[in-house]
């Protein structure tokens, strides 16, 4: 009787090798491609002066057909490489009068996320990337309904597509 476990359990560990040496790597474009932004915010204090802040969280999907996504904190101060924007891009855009204007924060202007492969090897990487903000709830802030436009660029200067997200209201101050 164990004989006959051995033998089925073989059989069967056989099959899963076979099968898991058939599959194919995706095939992705070595230009990233992001799709399917979640934005959620919920409230926080800010951890120094305990101002309350609104933390938003901004969730996109990735796929990059040879992984070089992301940055090491020493390459993150190449002013010409990165001379514009950084490898992550956050646009806010304010709902004013029925229309979506365009919101100059300058905390956004150089934002990064780290390499998100150790290894410096070619291959397709796929996931999901999650950036966070927070928003400070001051005096002179108001609750003001933003989108969120959204792309990325990997160490080869390729960039991404531009996503939206949905519309959140968020304290800004003016």
């Amino acid at each position: 009787m164990s004989t006959r476990i051995i033998r089925h359990g073989l059989f069967f560990f056989g099959i899963a090798a076979l099968l898991v040496g058939c599959l194919e790597p995706p095939d992705f474009s070595n230009v990233p491609s992001i799709s399917a932004p979640v934005v959620s915010s919920y409230p926080a204090f800010d951890d120094f002066s305990q101002i309350p802040k609104d933390s938003v969280v901004i969730t996109v999907k990735f796929e990059d057909g040879d992984g070089d996504l992301g940055e090491v904190p020493d390459a993150r101060n190449d002013t010409i490489k990165y001379a514009e924007w950084g490898n992550y891009e956050l646009k806010v855009y304010q709902l004013v009068n029925g229309r979506f204007e365009y919101v100059d924060l300058p905390v956004l202007n150089k934002l990064f996320f780290p390499r998100l492969k150790p290894d410096d090897k070619a291959s397709p990487l796929e996931g999901k990337l999650d950036f966070s903000q927070s928003f400070l709830r001051s005096r002179n802030a108001k609750l003001t309904p933003v989108k969120f436009a959204i792309r990325i660029r990997d160490r080869s200067m390729n960039v991404s597509n531009v996503v939206e997200t949905d519309t959140i209201s968020i304290p800004l101050s003016f």
